[in-house]
């Protein structure tokens, strides 16, 4: 079985999500990961290119290779292993756009949904027909 937990901009450091995925991962002896949605660095991108006002050029890597730091940092806390590793994919870009691209590549059997319900979300989790849960 594989479960991918989705992370949004606001819920990078959703202890309590990454809580639940290690209940999973051993409750299903599951291959888990991370996938990590920062929808406002995308829409900064794009903010910038309309304005002319180029962003430097390593503003995306770094934001990517944080947002997957701090998910480490967490997943090793809750695990209570400084050795434990997770997969965490990291993407700037519209939430629906990227589940639906991810769960084409990926195919999870579950996502767990780190963030707070919105009508967008639940129209996402509507069109990717894939069991849910959403953890706030």
């Amino acid at each position: 079985m594989k479960i991918t937990l989705v992370l949004t901009d606001s819920s990078v450091e959703c202890r309590k999500a990454l809580e639940w995925l290690a209940k999973y991962e051993e409750l299903f002896s599951a291959h888990v990961d991370v996938f990590v949605i920062l929808e406002d660095l995308y829409r900064l991108e794009e903010a910038s290119v309309s304005l002319g006002v180029p962003i430097p050029p390593d503003t995306v890597k770094n934001a990517k290779e944080r947002a997957k730091e701090k998910v480490k940092n967490t997943w090793r806390h809750v695990k209570e292993n400084e050795e434990a590793s997770i997969d965490i994919e990291a993407v700037a870009g519209k939430v629906k756009e990227e589940v639906v691209r991810f769960v084409g590549e990926r195919k999870p059997d579950m996502i767990l949904w780190g963030c707070n319900p919105t009508p967008v979300l639940c129209r996402i989790i509507d069109e990717i027909n894939i069991p849910s849960l959403i953890i706030k």
